[in-house]
């Protein structure tokens, strides 16, 4: 008996008052079993604790997810707007630039399909969030944070951003092309400039016309006159009637004083009888430059400028190139 009560643990509950005292008999087996399942109970509440923290974590990382999701999809849908503002101004780009061709009868630029689709990608899809391990290829703002390793997009903001890179992509593509146009263009503008600069289009000197192109009587005979004859008061001042560069200035038997400009694309001009050069043999001159004065020397009857036209070494009538002053 002594032995089985070495087995057995008592507990006795004393309360203060006089009242009945409560005893506990267990046994060693009982109380060791008591205590593991205490110890157990304490391990899974401090396990749940820690999951109840977790998960705690998570959400709030799931959260900040969802308004980081939201600012980048607002982000990429300004970018959207703004990549199709930026559109529409190339498409304006692209008509201004065929204006400028059909305004000076260039030919338009060519270089394939051009077409920008302005059209957007199908927004369908709602907003449940999906897992993605890809990155975006540097769309949107900064890096997502990360829940568990996962970064979370959803698939509208996804479709999104992949609408804007479409349209820049395109943009892209456009501005390429935009850029050699234009490029062509600005060659084929001072290519025209330089063509209207080389064309005489002005009067040579003040003054009006006594002889005119084509056959006439003169005291020297009937002959045929290379120019026109403007008389003018000596030393009025004799301009080059458009851009070039001089290939004679010196003495002409029959013009005395001359000076011959070289303009380029076949033309030049001549102009004689002068009293004094204010040009010599390579200068370049530019249209309005005083190359001369009006004078009479050479075989002349009085102060003019006998003034000539040729393209392609042949004379033409000047009158055809004087303008409108």
């Amino acid at each position: 008996m002594a032995r089985r009560d070495r087995n057995v643990f008592t507990i006795m509950i004393v309360p203060h008052a006089e009242t009945k005292v409560f005893t506990f008999r267990l046994s060693t087996l009982a109380f060791q079993a008591i205590c593991y399942g205490f110890v157990c109970l304490f391990l899974f509440m401090m396990i749940l604790a820690r999951s109840y923290q977790t998960m705690a974590a998570n959400m709030w990382e799931l959260e900040e997810l969802r308004l980081v999701n939201r600012e980048q999809r607002e982000q990429i849908e300004q970018l959207v707007k703004e990549a199709r503002a930026l559109q529409e101004r190339m498409m304006i780009l692209d008509e201004l630039d065929k204006q400028v061709r059909e305004m000076m009868k260039l030919e338009s630029y060519d270089a394939g399909d051009r077409s920008v689709a302005l059209s957007s990608f199908p927004g369908g899809g709602s907003d449940t969030g999906l897992a993605v391990t890809a990155s975006m290829g540097g769309i949107g703002g900064g890096r997502l944070p990360q829940a568990g390793g996962v970064g979370v997009v959803s698939r509208k903001a996804i479709q999104d951003a992949l609408r804007a890179r479409s349209i820049l992509e395109s943009i892209d593509r456009e501005m390429t092309v935009r850029s050699q146009s234009l490029h062509e263009l600005r060659r084929l503008i001072a290519e025209n400039m330089s063509y209207v600069a080389a064309r005489p289009s002005i009067w040579p000197a003040y003054g009006f016309i006594t002889s005119y192109y084509g056959y006439r009587f003169t005291v020297y005979g009937y002959e045929h006159h290379d120019g026109i004859d403007i008389s003018g008061r000596v030393g009025t001042p004799i301009v080059a009637t458009a851009d070039g560069t001089v290939v004679f200035a010196g003495w002409n038997g029959l013009y005395g004083r001359t000076v011959v400009i070289d303009h380029g694309y076949g033309w030049s001009t001549l102009y004689g009888h002068c009293a004094k050069l204010a040009v010599e043999l390579g200068d370049r001159v530019k249209r309005g430059e005083v190359i001369g004065f009006i004078g009479s020397t050479g075989k002349s009857t009085g102060p003019h400028v006998h003034y000539e036209v040729r393209v392609n070494g042949r004379t033409v009538n000047p009158r055809y190139y004087l303008g409108g002053n």
